[in-house]
């Protein structure tokens, strides 16, 4: 073995927030992980010589950044901060209220004493309903505070030693006025300015390979046909009307093409194809364009080879040689270089080592990526270890944003002679093992399928409307010279959108998704003269339906109702939903309803709910509500103070560590093989903050008596 070739792809992306046809921005999160995420991370390897990476950025956000330099964009949360709180409305102070705390509590707002003062006052969970109670308790300065200081949170640290605006404003603390908001906006400026000349000039000199995705992010093979979907799902529910349009999907990749290269002047040889989707029809639509390599989750390369990736119980792979090579895939006389993402490595970084000391994480990964050297030295000449993960959103978990892991890790690199960070482009000129393919399986980066867009009641809806939308369209405008109208369809295209449909996730701004994902296909009928149809305005997101767990029972449990965990096994086999968090779009805060876990024997149904107590300021405000819905509908209480229960059930219920609910079926009036349906909700000073689910309910099929065997059998 020569040497071990890591390579870090970090992908850089954000959904197109703005309104093609008002120019109205809705959600500000390009202007703040422009101010803390895209520049840092690349400034960052100027002190680290011989450290080489890929920084992917998507098109759809270059253009916002680029939209964004002057802050002279129509952006709501702009607007509110640039206003003199004596000038703010009582909605405008609501939302402020409800918005402008939106950064990590631990690692964002609490190194501002004077943030994490007004968060305890408005409250830790406030529901927007709610908001209005507290408008009392908050004067023009408050209000002013938070609105610099929302901004200034999201500022990465190392800004903070080169402005001395910076400095000032963070010294000050409190009591800012209009001449401190100008000096906070011309450093945003200043920062946003400089993000793509200084990853164009880390790219000129080598440090850098840039690369991008297709333009507005879309799930390629699903543009292609939606059909591809039942390869990885061979049951999954289609939409009732269908979407398949390579000619859009050639679109996206060759728009995408074409910016990068009016914005750097050289083209891009690699892309990221969104959320790692790829098919045999997507990666020949790569290879009409020209493009050398994509990359991808080492799940579609184990689904490809009709193998495993096992791993052993310290998450090495049994069989190493299989991934950490690049491949090369030959289809009609064309060919595409093709580089697995380590999964494992990814998430720990992505979701683990934010919680460890960044020393001991950054020790950690150095440890396991020699380890993986050391498994593959007689059996490849040069292995290469891929990273691929989202390179915005990890770092709010981390102390000081990730910069100390960073060093560690750099520092820790440069010190191992057999290890060389490279770009994938490098990699593959000197590749010695490559592997060959001539089909590629068709999924994503998560689970490896397309399930998190398709066979929802939620996506297919959405694929519906853009499917009738687009055929609009063609017939309107068949020879594609209203620009503006299939731009917008070209971002309603984009993978975000689904995102948010469905049960996988849950946030804040889930009816703001929605209605830019509806806003884009009206803006089709606007920009061509017409008026949008009535279906348009109606939500696609579904307040009361069935919400699928994230496990269902398997057996009997029989647990002692006594409010806490009595022993490991008296809530094994139960069914559960993990909770979604509170917080905004892929920014969740913290986790204040853990989980919600339910199960049964001959005679009871159990639930129990996990809470996180850590921004809890009083145990004692805390209440749930378990709503039943069965023949009747039957809502309970459970006050935290005094152990009261208010239920017009016969129901057994205790608090301690998690709540405990025991409550017979024939108290609910079912029997075997009817329905139930079920959810949780936490309230705090009789103000609901949380809910499992977040929307709808979990149903519940009441056993029999041999559903032990039953699923034995399964």
């Amino acid at each position: 073995m020569d040497n071990i070739y890591l390579s870090f792809v970090w992908h850089m992306h954000q959904p197109y927030y703005k309104n093609l046809y008002n120019g109205e921005y809705l959600l500000p999160w390009v202007l703040l992980h422009g101010t803390k995420d895209y520049y840092d991370m690349p400034f960052l390897l100027k002190e680290f010589d011989g450290i080489r990476q890929n920084f992917n950025f998507v098109p759809s956000l270059l253009l916002q950044l680029i939209d964004y330099e002057d802050l002279n964009v129509k952006d709501t949360y702009l607007d509110i901060f640039k206003k003199n709180p004596r000038e703010l409305s009582e909605n405008e102070k609501i939302f402020l209220l409800v918005n402008f705390f939106n950064a990590n509590w631990d690692n964002m707002i609490k190194p501002f004493p004077r943030y994490y003062e007004l968060l305890r006052k408005r409250g830790f969970y406030s529901p927007k309903e709610h908001i209005k109670d507290t408008l009392g308790y908050f004067n023009d300065e408050d209000f002013q505070d938070i609105q610099v200081l929302f901004f200034l949170s999201w500022i990465d640290p190392l800004f903070y030693e080169r402005y001395d605006d910076l400095k000032y404003l963070k010294s000050k603390g409190r009591g800012y006025g209009e001449d401190d908001k100008r000096m906070l906006e011309n450093v945003q400026k200043d920062i946003l300015k400089g993000i793509i000349p200084l990853c164009k000039e880390l790219s000129l000199n080598g440090t850098l390979e840039l690369s991008t995705s297709p333009f507005y992010h879309p799930i390629i093979p699903l543009l292609i046909d939606n059909r591809v979907a039942r390869d990885a799902m061979p049951d999954c529910s289609l939409p009732e009307k269908l979407f398949a349009s390579p000619k859009d999907a050639s679109a996206q990749i060759g728009k995408a093409k074409e910016f990068f290269y009016q914005i750097f002047q050289f083209n891009s040889k690699g892309m990221w194809p969104p959320e790692g989707s790829v098919s045999d029809d997507a990666l020949q639509l790569y290879m009409d364009h020209d493009i050398e390599w994509v990359a991808t989750d080492e799940e579609i390369l184990y689904k490809t080879l009709n193998q495993e990736g096992r791993r052993d119980n310290e998450g090495f792979l049994i069989n190493p040689e299989v991934l950490y090579r690049p491949y090369c895939l030959e289809k009609s006389g064309k060919k595409i270089n093709i580089v697995f993402r380590d999964k494992y490595l990814s998430d720990l970084i992505s979701f683990h080592y934010s919680k460890s000391d960044p020393k001991d994480a950054a020790t950690d990964l150095i440890r396991r990526v020699k380890k993986i050297g050391e498994s593959v030295k007689d059996r490849l000449r040069k292995p290469v270890v891929t990273i691929v993960m989202d390179g915005e959103n990890a770092w709010e978990s981390y102390r000081n944003d990730g910069r100390d892991f960073f060093k560690y890790l750099y520092e820790g690199i440069l010190k191992e002679k057999d290890i060389v960070c490279q770009t994938v482009s490098e990699i593959l000129k000197d590749t010695k093992d490559a592997g060959a393919l001539t089909h590629c399986f068709a999924g994503s980066w998560i689970s490896n399928n397309f399930s998190i867009w398709i066979g929802h009641i939620e996506d297919n809806t959405s694929w519906t409307l853009l499917s009738e939308t687009r055929e609009f369209l063609e017939a309107k405008d068949p020879d594609g010279l209203n620009q503006s109208a299939w731009e917008s369809l070209y971002i309603a295209e984009g993978s975000d959108w689904n995102w948010w449909y469905g049960d996988e996730h849950s946030s804040d701004s889930d009816e703001i998704f929605d209605f830019l994902f509806r806003e884009n296909l009206s803006n089709i009928y606007r920009f061509l003269g017409e008026e949008p149809p009535d279906k348009l305005s109606i939500p696609v997101i579904l307040k009361d339906r069935e919400v699928k767990p994230t496990r269902e029972p398997v057996n009997f449990i029989h647990p002692k109702i006594d409010g806490g965990v009595s022993n490991y096994f008296e809530w094994m086999g139960s069914g559960f939903m993990e909770g979604k968090g509170h917080g905004a779009a892929m920014h969740d805060s913290v986790l204040l309803m853990k989980g919600f876990y339910f199960g049964f024997d001959e005679r009871s149904l159990y639930m129990r709910t996990d809470v996180d107590k850590s921004f809890i300021q009083n145990i004692d405000d805390l209440s749930f509500e378990i709503t039943i819905e069965g023949k009747s509908t039957f809502e309970s209480v459970y006050h935290v103070k005094g152990g009261v229960t208010e239920s017009p059930l016969p129901l057994k219920a205790a608090f301690s560590d998690i709540l405990e609910v025991e409550v017979s079926f024939e108290s609910l009036g079912v029997g075997a093989g009817e329905k139930i349906n079920v959810w949780s909700s936490l309230k705090i000073k009789e103000m609901p903050v949380d809910r499992i689910p977040v929307r709808g309910y979990i149903t519940i099929i009441v056993p029999s008596e041999d559903f032990e065997m039953e699923m034995w059998y399964v």
